[in-house]
């Protein structure tokens, strides 16, 4: 089985400017998903992005960067399906690479491990469906503590179901997509819409991750919150190197 993993890297992030090569814990943040990924069970680590100076730092930590993404696809609008398109026809076009697994795979998951990416792996194998997806149990964020709003002000909570538990403890389990790990069949991508998700929602089965390995950093408390993990001896780098 041939699989390749896709890092998509753009360089106009707005949340947190330059986020993918800021340092963190003194490595730029996109060191820890490529020498994660060069750990694992992929076969190519490929690095999809707009940007010289990523690119320039992605090759010093050993991924590939075959192509610079057109700019139009690394827009604000732009999609993670676009990228991981281009990618593909760029490598089946251009380099006659055929992978039968794609791995997408965000910089901004710094936590994520070689662990992950090979559990992944495995279970797209064994289990038959089209995607593995990273997931992170819900519980102060569980649908139902949550409430929705109207235009004219009026609060209704998001699931209307009678004798609801009150404690945390004592809600079913439910789950969010981490955003850390996407793994799907290559075939899938012959089926997808414009707007379709990097995976096939009707046909996939979620990796359980802890709240460490699901760190999603979008803004600058994400961050904060990534330096303390390292800071505090939460995750060692050196894991995946």
């Amino acid at each position: 089985m041939t699989a390749a993993g896709i890092i998509l890297a753009r360089g106009g992030s707005k949340g947190v400017p330059r986020k993918n090569i800021r340092p963190l814990g003194g490595k730029p943040l996109i060191f820890y998903t490529i020498k994660a990924a060069l750990k694992s069970r992929l076969d190519r680590v490929i690095v999809s992005t707009d940007d010289e100076e990523i690119a320039a730092c992605a090759r010093e930590f050993g991924a590939e960067v075959p192509f610079l993404r057109p700019g139009e696809l690394a827009l604000d609008e732009s999609t993670s399906l676009s990228a991981v398109l281009h990618a593909l026809e760029y490598l089946e076009t251009k380099e006659k690479y055929f992978s039968q697994v794609v791995a997408v795979l965000q910089p901004t998951s710094p936590f994520r491990t070689h662990f992950h990416i090979n559990e992944g792996l495995k279970a797209l194998t064994d289990s038959g469906v089209d995607s593995i997806v990273g997931f992170l149990p819900v519980f102060e964020t569980h649908p139902y503590f949550m409430y929705t709003v109207d235009g004219q002000g009026n609060w209704t909570e998001y699931e209307k179901i009678k004798d609801k538990p009150t404690r945390r403890q004592d809600v079913p389990p439910c789950f969010v997509i981490n955003d850390a790990l996407v793994i799907s069949k290559r075939s899938y991508f012959d089926t997808v819409k414009e707007t379709s998700p990097v995976f096939n929602p009707y046909s996939l089965k979620g990796l359980v991750m802890d709240r460490i390995s699901s760190v999603d950093i979008n803004d600058e408390v994400d961050f904060l919150l990534a330096e303390s993990i390292m800071q505090a001896g939460l995750f060692n780098w050196r894991i995946i190197c």
